[in-house]
C-alpha cells in the first residue's frame, strides 16, 4: 500500500520560500538600515569643534575636510575626520532599504506606490553617501531629495494600507515629517535647528522602516502557522 511522502522541513521551506525569508530575513534588514544613526553617533564624538545636535545637521558629518563654509556657526571651522564612516554608512543603509523592500514587496506598508517611494528614499540615501556636501553642495541638496522627502511620503502612502491607529499613526506622523521637510528646504524658519529639524524629518522614517519589518514578520509566521 503506497502511502504520501512526508514533507520534510526542508520542502516546506522550498514550498514557501518567501515565508521563510521574510520571516528571516526583514527585522535584520530593517535594523541595518539603522546603520545612520549609529555612523552619526560614532562619526559627532570626532566632530570638532564639538558637535551640536540641535544646530549641525547631518550633512555636515560627512564633510571630509576642515572648512567654515558649512557650519551654521559663522567663522567656525568644522572638521570631521571620520566623515567616511558617516558616507559609507549612508551607502549601507541606502541598500539595505532597497534589499527589504523588495523583499516585503508585497507586504503592508511596502505594496505598490509605496514601495517604490521607500526604494528612492534608498537610492537616496546611496548618492547622498557617495556626493558629500563638500564635493558639491548644490549636487548634495538634490540627490538627497529622495531621501528626505521619499521616506516622509511612503509612510503617508503605506499608512492606508493599515486599518485603524497603524493607519491613523502613520499618516500623521508622514504629513508631520513631509511638513517639516518642505519648512526645512524653502525658508530660514528653522536657522540654528537645522540638525533637530532635519532629524525629525529622517529618523521617523527609519523606525517605520522597523515597525513595517516586524509587522511582516508576524503576519508571516500567522500565515506559516495557518499553511
Amino acid at each position: 500500500m503506497l502511502t504520501a511522502p512526508q514533507i520534510s522541513g526542508s520542502n516546506e521551506t522550498a514550498a514557501h520560500p518567501r515565508g521563510w525569508a521574510v520571516r528571516r530575513l526583514a527585522v535584520p534588514l530593517a535594523v541595518l538600515q539603522l546603520a545612520t544613526i549609529v555612523a552619526e553617533i560614532i562619526t559627532s564624538i570626532a566632530f570638532r569643534p564639538k558637535y551640536n545636535w540641535v544646530t549641525n545637521t547631518i550633512s555636515e558629518l560627512g564633510v571630509g575636510g576642515c572648512t567654515s563654509e558649512f557650519d551654521p556657526r559663522k567663522g567656525v571651522e568644522a572638521c570631521s575626520p571620520l566623515a567616511g564612516v558617516m558616507n559609507g554608512a549612508m551607502v549601507f543603509s541606502g541598500l539595505c532599504l532597497i534589499l527589504l523592500v523588495l523583499l516585503l514587496r508585497r507586504s503592508r506598508g511596502f505594496a505598490g506606490f509605496a514601495g517604490i517611494l521607500w526604494i528612492l528614499a534608498g537610492a537616496g540615501s546611496i548618492t547622498t553617501g557617495f556626493i558629500s556636501l563638500d564635493t558639491s553642495p548644490v549636487l548634495h541638496q538634490v540627490v538627497s531629495m529622495p531621501l528626505f522627502f521619499g521616506g516622509p511620503l511612503a509612510i503617508l502612502v503605506g499608512a492606508f494600507q493599515f486599518t485603524g491607529r497603524v493607519r491613523i499613526t502613520g499618516a500623521t506622523l508622514g504629513i508631520v515629517a513631509l511638513a517639516l521637510g518642505v519648512i526645512f528646504s524653502t525658508s530660514d524658519w528653522v536657522y540654528g535647528f537645522g540638525g533637530i529639524v532635519e532629524r525629525l524629518v529622517i529618523w521617523p522614517a527609519l523606525a517605520w522602516v522597523v515597525f513595517l519589518a516586524v509587522a511582516a514578520r508576524r503576519q508571516a509566521t500567522v500565515n506559516e502557522t495557518r499553511a
